[in-house]
């Protein structure tokens, strides 16, 4: 059931559902959503980006901020930060859609499906399919989002924020792709022959740092826990260094054919 205006007033004011909202924007089924003073762009390079190096995909993005207008040129994407911050409740999905003036404009905005249980400022892709160029201003009306109720029944291991990594929740809308995400569960090689599992990814609390959390595939005394920096765990080595046995471009490399059951042979 996708909810009426009349009841998404109603959750804003008791459940604070859309924060930073103009309740005029509301209509019957929806509730206009608004760009703020600040964008993302994607820097432009001329190597290929390996989608497993968050460091390089971090640096992709250039945050801009607008002071009157920025100029939305023909086939440009940005990437624009909203101003409302979403807070769903475990009972409700949303999902925006793109503003039906800016369209016959040719500018559209990708379709966003939020999951119960996301709180968080999101940034939303942007195109100029048009050959005009045209001002956009902070506090432009850019989309709308609708609410949509769950059936009964769901468990709180899939509301979003109880998930193993929510990695967008709280994000304030600078925060950029985190594919790299897909390699939780996947055996890794270290450039010095060894395996590793990794567990999860997670969040260092005072830099907000991504965090790999991985375990060995071979017994140490030590410790069979470990942590590393995302940006470390995944970066460009020397492949002539002595001590690269294996040859490989990156500190861990993802090796699809084995799984955590691995033991390493002698």
């Amino acid at each position: 059931m996708i909810f009426n205006g009349n009841d998404i007033r109603k959750l804003i004011d008791e459940e604070n559902i859309l924060e930073n909202c103009n309740k005029e924007y509301i209509s019957s089924g929806s509730c206009d959503i608004s760009m703020s003073s600040e964008i993302l762009k994607i820097k432009k390079t001329f190597k290929a980006i390996d989608l497993s190096e968050p460091e390089k995909i971090e640096n992709m993005y250039e945050k801009i901020e607008i002071k009157e207008s920025y100029n939305f040129k023909p086939n440009e994407v940005i990437f624009v930060i909203l101003n409302e911050k979403v807070k769903l409740t475990s009972n409700m999905v949303a999902h925006i859609r793109p503003r039906t003036s800016l369209s016959r404009l040719g500018i559209v905005i990708n379709f966003q499906h939020i999951n119960a249980g996301y709180e968080g400022i999101l940034n939303i892709a942007m195109y100029n399919l048009s050959p005009n160029t045209y001002k956009m201003k902070p506090g432009m009306r850019i989309g709308q989002i609708v609410f949509e109720e769950l059936t009964d029944g769901i468990t709180d291991d899939l509301i979003y924020s109880n998930e193993k990594t929510p990695m967008y929740q709280n994000e304030d809308g600078t925060v950029g792709s985190k594919i790299y995400v897909d390699f939780i569960g996947k055996v890794v090689r270290h450039f010095k022959g060894n395996y590793y599992f990794i567990e999860n990814i997670s969040m260092d609390s005072e830099t907000k740092e991504d965090i790999i959390v991985y375990r060995p595939l071979y017994e140490r005394e030590d410790s069979m826990l470990w942590t590393r920096p995302a940006k470390m765990f995944f970066e460009e080595i020397d492949e002539n260094r002595k001590d690269n046995v294996t040859g490989q471009k990156h500190r861990f490399e993802v090796v699809e054919d084995l799984t955590k059951d691995y033991i390493k042979k002698d």
